[in-house]
C-alpha cells in the first residue's frame, strides 16, 4: 500500500526534493555568514557606507587636541586598542581620567616594526596609574588597529597612532609630520560592534559582529578592498603608505585599463633608501595609473575614495601581512561630508606631491 505522501507521484516527489534542497541551500548559507572564522559577517559582499553620525578629522591640521579633549569628556569609559602609543599628552590623559574614575582600558602592540619607545614600560607606566594595560592578542602578527572608544557611544576609527608624528606634532621634539584622517563614529551598529572587537581581543576569543561597513583584517579586509575598488566607475583616489599586495595591486591597475581616473599617492623613500614600494608602483602604473609621492608630509594615511560616493579609511595599508595576518580596523562611509573634507584633501596633498 502507497504511503498517502507519494499519492500524486512524480509531482510530489520533485516538490519534496526541491524544499529539502531549498532547505540546505538556506543552512549553508546560514553557517557561511555567520561561522566563527570570519568574525559572523557575510564576507562575500561590503557595506553601502556609514552616514549620519560620522565626521573625519585631519592630521596634522587638527593637533592632539581632538583625542585628548575627548578622553577628558568622557564620563564613563575610554577603551583604546591601538599599535604605537608615545604621545606624552594622550598618556597624561588617560592618567587623569582613570584617577577620575573612569574605566580606562589599553591593549598596546608589544613588537612594533622598528622598535621604538618601550611599549612594555609604556604598559608599566599606564599599570601604575591605574589604568587596565595589557598587551594585544598573540593571535594576529601585529594588531596595527587604531581605534578608541567612548562611553560606549563612540568609536574613533584612525590612520593615526597615538605619536607626536601622527597627532600634528606638538609634543616632543622635531621629527616628521604624518598626514592621517580620523573618523568619530556614533552610529550604534557600528559602536557595538567595534566593542564586541575589543572584547573578543581583549579576552583572546573569536570576534563576532554583523557590520557589513567595517573592515576587519583577517576578517575581510581584502574582499573589502578588492570590491570597492572593482566598483569604481570614474574615479578613484588612493592615498596609502605602502603598495605591496600583488591582488590589490592589480585591482588598481585594471580599474584604470576599464577607463577609471586612478590616482595614487605614496610617501617619498626616506634618505636614499630603496623605495619599498617601486614594484608596486611598477605594476599600477603599467596599468595606466597616475602615481605621486608626497615630499611635504609623510604620506601614513589610508584611504581609498570611490567616484566620490563611497569611502574606505582605517589602519589596513595595501600588504598582505596587513590584509591577511594582522589585526587591523577601517570603516566604509558614504557620509557627504566626510567625502568632501577627504577629496579636497586629497586634491591639495595631490598638488603637493612628486610625479613618479
Amino acid at each position: 500500500m502507497k504511503h498517502p505522501l507519494f499519492a500524486h507521484k512524480p509531482g510530489r516527489i520533485a516538490l519534496i526534493f526541491f524544499v529539502v534542497l531549498l532547505l540546505l541551500v538556506a543552512c549553508n548559507t546560514s553557517t557561511i555568514s555567520m561561522s566563527p572564522g570570519n568574525g559572523g559577517i557575510d564576507t562575500t559582499s561590503i557595506g553601502s557606507g556609514t552616514q549620519g553620525g560620522v565626521q573625519v578629522f585631519v592630521e596634522p591640521d587638527a593637533g592632539e587636541s581632538m583625542i585628548t579633549s575627548a578622553i577628558a569628556n568622557a564620563k564613563k569609559s575610554v577603551w583604546v586598542e591601538i599599535y604605537l602609543l608615545s604621545d606624552r599628552n594622550v598618556i597624561r590623559a588617560l592618567e587623569e581620567a582613570a584617577n577620575r574614575g573612569i574605566d580606562v582600558r589599553v591593549m598596546l602592540e608589544p613588537h612594533p616594526f622598528g622598535g621604538g619607545p618601550s611599549p612594555t614600560r609604556t604598559l608599566d607606566q599606564l599599570q601604575a596609574a591605574g589604568i587596565k594595560a595589557q598587551p594585544t592578542s598573540p593571535s594576529f602578527a601585529l594588531t596595527h588597529e587604531k581605534g578608541m572608544i567612548l562611553d560606549s557611544q563612540t568609536a574613533f576609527i584612525m590612520t593615526s597612532n597615538f605619536t607626536r608624528a601622527a597627532l600634528g606634532g606638538s609634543s616632543g621634539g622635531g621629527g616628521v609630520t604624518n598626514r592621517e584622517y580620523d573618523i568619530i563614529d556614533s552610529n550604534p551598529q557600528d559602536v557595538q560592534a567595534v566593542i564586541a572587537i575589543f572584547n573578543a581581543d581583549w579576552n583572546h576569543t573569536d570576534a563576532q559582529f554583523n557590520d557589513s561597513n567595517l573592515v576587519v583584517s583577517p576578517v575581510n579586509s581584502r574582499n573589502a578592498f578588492t570590491s570597492l575598488i572593482n566598483s569604481a566607475h570614474s574615479t578613484l583616489l588612493i592615498e596609502a603608505e605602502e603598495m605591496n599586495d600583488s591582488g590589490i595591486e592589480q585591482a588598481i591597475a585594471s580599474a584604470a585599463q576599464r577607463g577609471v581616473h586612478v590616482q595614487v599617492i605614496l610617501p617619498t623613500p626616506s634618505g636614499s633608501s630603496a623605495d619599498s614600494n617601486s614594484q608596486g608602483i611598477g605594476v599600477i602604473k603599467q596599468g595606466g595609473v597616475q602615481v605621486r609621492e608626497d615630499s611635504l608630509l609623510y604620506m601614513h594615511a589610508k584611504i581609498i575614495v570611490v567616484d566620490g560616493q563611497r569611502a574606505f579609511v582605517g589602519s589596513e595599508n595595501i600588504s598582505t601581512q596587513s590584509l591577511d595576518k594582522n589585526r587591523e580596523l577601517g570603516i566604509i562611509v558614504s557620509d557627504s561630508n566626510v567625502l568632501t573634507t577627504l577629496e579636497q584633501t586629497f586634491q591639495r596633498d595631490w598638488s603637493d606631491s612628486q610625479i613618479v
